[in-house]
């Protein structure tokens, strides 16, 4: 588990209140969505109306969506402020839930003042949690300020990395390093069919080409970040894959290099060709392309032909053997539990998993 997922989920599990700052597209939606989910934390809730999604787009929500909707009571010559039914839900629920805003700083002021309300005692149930993503007016998102008030109750503010960031940045606190959120991005990717040719030209690159965002006035300029990337991923896996393509989501310079790098597919031996002679196929010099079949094997091993991908990658560098045991068991490790072979070698190179 890496210390950002681990402190995220030690705020969670602590009932704090988490606010994620940082420019479009570096995965605050995603880290949150993921820490609710491995926290046992509930995003979604019922209501009169049905089960309702408590991910709201604050930047598309208007200060009687959470203060209420007032109606007159005739019989009794008095109005009413009614709660809308997911608010209602929140307060009734006995489950442990996440209440998230998401893009929290471009909702109007007066709604984002509405927001405060979340905060007072017991206007929610103590096992409601509120946690918020948002742009910052630097961005040119669609921030023009974040409600003072609204940003000081929450009890933390982490800033999402990106490669221009440092433990400095801003005076505030960093989740986690550039590297690190590198990593979680392909752990990600890896559990989102990402195709070998991505996730190993990031991994061997450093993320140097993930996140190169920049505000910009002209809407036809692409550029990469980690939402463009999970769009290469779903185009790629589509056979959406010439230079045209590509740069209509990331940019030429970038989808030119990317290309380049997946062309390196066509020099290397083949999954079957490994599994045949694991000893004898063909190693490549260059730590790229290292990198590249080590991800396609990972991704193809089945536990048959597990003692031929553990010698293949044992002839890699430590820390490539590492990962891709490492990677395997993450996906086929059910099949894994009694398969002598695999038990042996992992009992053989237990100090390669202090590795990475």
């Amino acid at each position: 588990m890496s210390e950002a997922s681990s402190l995220l989920k030690q705020e969670m599990f602590a009932g704090q209140n988490v606010l994620l700052v940082g420019p479009p597209g570096t995965g605050k939606t995603s880290i949150i969505l993921k820490t609710a989910k491995e926290c046992g934390f509930e995003m979604e809730v019922e209501t009169e109306e049905g089960i309702q999604s408590t991910l709201l787009r604050a930047s598309l929500m208007e200060r009687v969506d959470w203060t209420g909707c007032m109606v007159p009571d005739h019989q009794m010559g008095v109005t009413r402020q009614l709660p809308f039914s997911l608010v209602n839900g929140l307060r009734k629920t006995k489950k442990k839930t996440v209440l998230f805003l998401d893009d929290m700083g471009q909702a109007p002021m007066d709604t984002q003042a509405s927001f405060m309300r979340s905060f007072d005692n017991e206007f929610l149930g103590k096992n409601v949690v509120v946690w918020a993503a948002t742009n910052r007016p630097g961005d040119k998102a669609g921030v023009n300020a974040l409600c003072e008030p609204l940003r000081s109750r929450f009890h933390a503010k982490y800033i999402i990395p990106t490669p221009e960031t440092t433990n400095k940045a801003d005076g505030g606190t960093l989740l986690c390093d550039w590297n690190e959120w590198v990593d979680n991005w392909i752990n990600w990717a890896l559990s989102n069919d990402a195709p070998p040719e991505v996730v190993g030209w990031h991994k061997s690159t450093n993320g140097k080409s993930l996140y190169n965002w920049k505000p910009h006035a002209d809407p036809s300029i692409c550029m990469p970040d980690f939402r463009s990337w999970g769009a290469i991923i779903d185009r790629w896996n589509k056979g959406l894959r010439s230079l045209d393509q590509l740069s209509a989501v990331i940019g030429k310079g970038c989808a030119a290099e990317f290309l380049s790098y997946a062309s390196l597919t066509n020099k290397l031996p083949s999954s079957d060709q490994v599994w045949a002679d694991p000893l004898g196929s063909m190693m490549p010099d260059d730590p790229s392309a290292q990198w590249l079949i080590c991800f396609i094997l990972t991704q193809q091993v089945k536990s048959t032909c597990v003692n031929e991908f553990l010698k293949y990658i044992t002839r890699m560098p430590r820390i490539m053997t590492a990962f891709a045991a490492r990677s395997c068991f993450l996906r086929i490790g059910k099949s894994l539990s009694a398969n002598r072979i695999w038990t042996k070698w992992v009992d053989e190179n237990e100090g390669l998993f202090g590795i990475e």
